[in-house]
């Protein structure tokens, strides 16, 4: 994999913050926003496949409704409050 260099500009408590994180890892700034990266872009990702997936779920008519859940949930305070 080839790498190509990225440059942006952050806080200064933001660069405290990872010089903190990297020292306690002993590992350079480099190495902790190249995992702060990957980590998003696979959370990313997960968040994608999510949607996908309610979407599928909406269309096949598998939800419920904001109605239905306050229904539910104003029950079981009734029933809450009852006990």
């Amino acid at each position: 994999m080839s790498l190509q260099t990225v440059t942006f500009k952050v806080s200064e408590e933001s660069i405290a913050a990872i010089d903190e994180i990297a020292a306690s890892r002993q590992v350079d700034r480099t190495e902790i926003l190249r995992d702060a990266l990957s980590m998003y872009l696979a959370d990313h990702e997960d968040l994608l496949a999510d949607l996908e997936e309610a979407d599928r779920q909406i269309e096949a008519g598998d939800f419920v409704t904001h109605e239905e859940i306050v229904a539910r949930y104003e029950a079981r305070l009734r029933g809450a409050k009852a006990a």
